[in-house]
């Protein structure tokens, strides 16, 4: 009788062991996907806006600048799908910089530097929006000169 207490009871810890490798497995490999994507745990790393006026970063910020030219060009500001091909080509040219990262992110990112906000489905320049442009600007003329 002993020996039989003790096999059932061997055998629930077995099994409660391979549960408990099961949902260290899981959650290991969630981690490990969540790490991978930069985009969500660390934009402010990838990209920060003190790299815009680098010469060395500048290009990566093209794509970003070139979004807010276009949702600062009208008052209401534009549908964020207009910005799709901004991103795209940004993506194509950059792809280990972009890897992982989708639309949504990246316009994520550019809301959360407050260079944009949302307005339903529409995205319009902010007011740090339009004085990043400005003074990105005037330092990309005084480079150049």
């Amino acid at each position: 009788m002993l020996v039989l207490v003790l096999a059932i009871g061997s055998f629930l810890v077995f099994v409660s062991v391979l549960a408990c490798l099961l949902v260290a497995h899981t959650l290991e490999a969630r981690e490990i996907a969540r790490s991978r994507n930069i985009w969500n745990h660390s934009r402010l790393t990838l990209l920060s806006i003190t790299q815009a006026f680098d010469p060395i970063y500048a290009p990566l910020w093209e794509a970003p600048i070139q979004a807010l030219q276009l949702a600062g060009s009208t008052r209401s500001g534009i549908h964020a799908l207009r910005l799709r091909p901004v991103f795209r080509q940004a993506a194509s040219c950059f792809p280990e910089i972009y890897d992982g990262c989708e639309f949504v992110q990246w316009l994520e990112f550019l809301a959360h530097e407050d260079l944009i906000a949302w307005r339903g489905e529409r995205v319009v320049i902010t007011a740090k929006g339009k004085e990043f442009l400005a003074n990105r600007f005037v330092t990309s003329a005084l480079l150049q000169a």
